[in-house]
């Protein structure tokens, strides 16, 4: 180890004297290992020197794709050799700096080496801006040489100007001809831009700055040519100017071209603008379709579209809707791009009633089908309209100054009408914008009518759907009644699942069904009413489970149908203490049984309803206690897309937790509703589900 600690006369302490060098040192021993490391180097390096010591000046400092030319240097000092020049480091964040090393080695007694001292600065900029410096002047040469420019200097204490014979040239003078006065220099000026180049030059004189001029210079012979010049004013060292420099290059022919170019810029600005304005309309367009697509209802047509056109098709943007065919009052809705400008438009509307008959506005549009531009609302409009007092009041509030009212057509039905207003915006409407309009409307109208559509089938089969479904459920002694029924999708078509609970012929028994049609649409609705009826004729003639089912089986094979069914036929008895439950399955899935120690299936599987001549189907009874839960179900249920899985066991164990905490049957429909659409979202199942829950009254038995 080296001693730092010696101090002499002045009682100065040698390490101090060393962290006090403004250059980077590093101490090593012969084999490279970092011995002493000063602040300096710690700062230049980042690496502390405790972090250091002991290590390999190496494993350090050198660039990993550097290491042999840096062995090559260790070794040679360690040979007892000074070495000074450039060289790479790492510092300890990763980056590398260029440093100026001046490294030496320390010998004993004997000469041998046996320490290396290495004194660093870093020259990372100075290097950069040497480089700088010559590419700076390698560049200006070549400049000069390639471009054909002409240099000049002037000097202010002579008053000489020296020019070389390239900027002779540009002002047609034979070489040798220029007298090297800053007067015959102004001389060949052209006079229309005299004035001009010597305020420049004034100007970077004065801020001892540079300028650049584009000027015309006028020949011995009278013509006329182009120069552009660059220059800067030169400095002493006291900072007082002393003169210019610059070179100067013809540039006639450019100037001659500038027209073209012009022609062409001009032309090349009319094609991109063309372009432009087709490309916002195809995207316009596509926003338009994204709202459409997005909307679920009629209403949020209106709401989307609106506030989708504000403000790429106008300031303001409204959508009036006939709500039926009959309708003569539209729903609106107004989108603008300030929202209190909204407020007054609604309070306008309550002021100025909506009149069908109106001779103007949209009233005109919707009862005509023609579309009302006005590119410009000026007074001339407003009295050609024959506008009140009143009304061009309003419209100077609104500060209207350009609109489009076109109808909304679809199948020769005209639907409504879309109004789009430019009104504080500099910008008025033009015939394409018309176009676009129309084109807008169109999709709209179409989005409108398929979503009137839509709605009318909805309604056609929800209503049908509950012709198929039970009225109400009957009041049971002991025992309550919860039912569900959730259809997939969008419930445009009539689903195939069904349940019913009616009374029996027989005292305080009753009739529990749950079924399911394959298929949906009027097929799976005319076999759902064959097996409610069926069921329900066949029960009410006392007939046995089994027969029930048998009777169902028959009619569906005699029905002409190419469909077939599932269902759970129930008897439940209630005259004695113990509600007794009769299960008979026909290749639906077994309802669960909710007891206090848990949840199983009951019933025996049987076949299909409708697939055989002769169906197999068993009975079994089971006691009810009180509290007891029995669940009937649909396969929709379980029957969910990868990666969800939920089989009947899971679905039994879906059951005993919602049954757990007790509660009504109404309660336990609700939990089991909430895990189901935590499993998958109701509205991304392909299958409706039906529930039907039998709860006995009471507290569930220990």
């Amino acid at each position: 180890m080296i001693d730092v600690e010696w101090s002499g006369g002045l009682g100065v302490d040698r390490r101090a004297v060393i962290d006090a060098l403004p250059r980077a040192v590093v101490v090593t021993d012969a084999a490279g290992v970092i011995l002493l490391w000063n602040e300096a180097a710690e700062l230049m390096y980042g690496w502390p020197e405790e972090d250091v010591l002991g290590r390999s000046v190496l494993d350090v400092l050198a660039p990993p794709d550097d290491l042999r030319s840096n062995r090559e240097h260790l070794a040679f000092v360690a040979q007892g050799n000074s070495r000074r020049g450039d060289r790479t480091v790492v510092r300890r964040d990763g980056t590398s700096i260029r440093v100026l090393t001046f490294a030496r080695p320390l010998l004993d007694e004997s000469g041998a080496v046996v320490a290396m001292v290495g004194a660093s600065e870093d020259v990372t900029d100075l290097r950069l801006a040497e480089q700088r410096t010559r590419n700076l002047t390698e560049h200006f040469s070549l400049a000069l040489r390639a471009g054909g420019l002409g240099t000049w200097r002037w000097d202010i204490s002579s008053g000489t100007t020296v020019w070389d014979e390239r900027l002779e040239a540009l002002f047609g003078l034979a070489p040798g001809q220029f007298d090297g006065t800053f007067d015959s220099y102004i001389a060949r000026l052209h006079p229309d831009d005299r004035d001009g180049v010597l305020q420049e030059v004034d100007e970077a004189v004065r801020s001892a700055s540079t300028y650049r001029v584009e000027h015309r210079v006028v020949w011995p012979d009278g013509s006329v040519r182009w120069i552009v010049g660059a220059g800067g004013a030169t400095v002493d060292e006291h900072g007082a100017v002393t003169g210019t420099i610059g070179c100067a290059m013809d540039v006639t022919d450019r100037v001659a071209q500038d027209l073209e170019r012009q022609h062409l810029a001009a032309v090349a600005e009319e094609a991109a603008e063309r372009e432009r304005v087709q490309r916002e309309r195809l995207e316009f367009l596509a926003a338009i379709n994204d709202a459409l697509n997005a909307a679920s209802s009629v209403r949020e047509i209106m709401v989307n579209v609106t506030a989708t056109a504000v403000p790429r098709l106008g300031d303001w943007c409204s959508i009036h809707v006939l709500p039926r065919k009959d309708a003569l009052i539209p729903d609106v809705e107004i989108a603008h791009t300030d929202p209190k400008m909204v407020t007054y438009a609604h309070q306008l509307r309550e002021r100025f009633p909506y009149n069908p008959h109106a001779p103007t506005g949209v009233a005109t549009v919707i009862r005509t089908g023609e579309t009302a531009f006005y590119p410009d609302i000026t007074d001339d409009v407003m009295t050609d309209l024959d506008a009140t007092d009143e009304a061009r009041e309003i419209i100077n509030h609104l500060a209207l100054r350009s609109a489009i009212t076109v109808p909304l057509v679809k199948r020769d039905r005209i639907l409504g009408a879309m109004q789009f207003v430019m009104s504080s915006s500099s910008r008025r409407y033009t015939g394409d914008d018309v176009a676009l309009a129309q084109t807008v409307a169109g999709r709209i109208a179409s989005s409108l009518d398929n979503h009137r559509l839509n709605e009318q089938q909805r309604l056609i089969a929800q209503t049908l759907q509950r012709s198929l479904l039970p009225a109400s459920l009957p009041d049971i002694p002991s025992v309550e009644i919860a039912v569900r029924y959730w259809p997939a999708g969008e419930a445009t078509e009539v689903g195939g699942d069904f349940y019913d609970v009616f009374a029996l012929e027989a005292e305080r028994s009753w009739g529990v069904v749950i079924g399911d049609v394959c298929g949906t649409g009027p097929a799976a609705a005319a076999l759902t009413g064959l097996a409610r009826h069926s069921i329900r004729d066949s029960a009410w003639h006392d007939d046995t489970p089994v027969d029930v089912l048998g009777s169902l089986n028959r009619a569906v094979r005699r029905s002409g149908s190419d469909s077939f069914l599932t269902a759970v036929y129930a008897t439940l008895d209630t005259t004695s203490d113990r509600p007794e439950l009769t299960i008979t399955c026909g290749g639906h899935p077994l309802p669960v049984h909710a007891t206090s120690r848990g949840a199983t299936t009951i019933g025996i599987p049987g076949t299909l309803l409708g697939v055989f001549d002769e169906g197999r189907f068993h009975s079994t009874a089971t006691s009810l206690d009180p509290g007891d839960v029995v669940v009937f179900y649909t396969d929709g249920a379980t029957d969910v897309r990868p990666p969800h899985f939920l089989d009947a066991a899971q679905f039994t164990g879906l059951v005993e937790e919602a049954t757990a905490s007790g509660g009504s049957a109404e309660a336990v429909a609700d939990r089991i509703h909430h895990a189901l659409e935590e499993l998958v979202s109701f509205n991304l199942r392909n299958d409706d589900i039906a529930l039907l829950i039998l709860r006995v009254a009471g507290d569930i038995r220990p």
